[in-house]
């Protein structure tokens, strides 16, 4: 089956999934809520239309350069609580992901699908951003789709210059979606509007540089 790859690397990127009042978490790569919004937003899809057809998409993640996890602290003033009433100043611990660099994949049996993401990626309806509106790509997110089937896709080279070969760890964790695992992820988008999110099972392997990119 073919695969929809795309690059997401920017000097700041947040990856949150379970969140929660004032200490918004992230992890180290990319969630299938994130990759779906932001496809939704190249496809101008509002927040109560549907997601079912893009949810069913199965996605891998190759880092090409881990991040460094850091924090910044947000003020909120006149919060609200819970019970409705006007709360005070409330501050939050908002962490993201610094200096990272991703190439994802998604793979469907539906190359139409692909074809029409594909083409919202080149020319999108909506700011594309990473987490958070200020986080913005620092190259063009989309790539291209490749005839391969997932974990070949995502283990073809990508051009690069030989400067930024250096700076490439020598075997690249790579997290691809599996039918069944330990390692349990909620972030698979349900209804955007009423923040329901299922359940997904991933694996994590790793790929040796040498294998991912050309050197010449």
């Amino acid at each position: 089956m073919p695969t929809l790859l795309l690059r997401m690397r920017s000097p700041m990127m947040s990856w949150g999934d379970h969140s929660r009042f004032t200490i918004r978490d992230t992890r180290r790569e990319p969630t299938k809520s994130a990759v779906i919004g932001l496809l939704c937003a190249a496809l101008g899809r509002p927040r109560w239309e549907s997601v079912n057809d893009l949810a069913t998409l199965k996605m891998g993640v190759r880092v090409n350069q881990e991040g460094v996890v850091q924090m910044d602290y947000h003020t909120v003033m006149d919060g609200i609580k819970s019970g409705g009433g006007k709360g005070g100043t409330v501050i939050s611990q908002r962490y993201y992901v610094a200096d990272a660099d991703y190439l994802v994949g998604l793979e469907s049996a539906d190359a139409t699908l692909l074809q029409l993401l594909d083409t919202a990626l080149e020319n999108p309806v909506w700011q594309l951003y990473f987490g958070r509106k200020s986080f913005i790509p620092s190259c063009p997110v989309r790539v291209g789709i490749d005839d391969k089937p997932l974990a070949e896709a995502l283990a073809h080279s990508l051009e690069r210059s030989p400067h930024s070969l250096k700076r490439i760890p020598e075997r690249l964790r790579c997290v691809i979606e599996v039918p069944d695992s330990s390692d349990v992820r909620q972030d698979v988008p349900i209804n955007w509007q009423k923040r329901l999110f299922g359940s997904r099972c991933v694996d994590i392997t790793y790929l040796e540089k040498s294998l991912c990119f050309s050197q010449n």
